[in-house]
């Protein structure tokens, strides 16, 4: 079985059927990424504080470490 999506009147993609072994695999995958360090959680809370609105978005793990390491 393929990822089926269910779609909106307007054809946007609003939900997602997956085989369970891949839901199964992507709640360990989750699981794994919110066992995060210490000094992970420090640079996630400098880079909130830099931001000039006060908005928090959605930021990789990949772009806060380039950013933070490669200073």
């Amino acid at each position: 079985m393929t990822t089926q999506f269910i779609v909106n009147d307007k054809g946007e993609k609003t939900a997602a059927i997956v085989p369970i072994n891949e839901y199964e695999n992507l709640l360990h995958q989750h699981h794994i990424n919110l066992e995060v360090s210490d000094e992970y959680k420090l640079m996630i809370d400098k880079m909130l504080e830099e931001e000039a609105n006060g908005e928090a978005l959605y930021i990789s793990a990949e772009s806060i470490k380039n950013r933070f390491m490669n200073k």
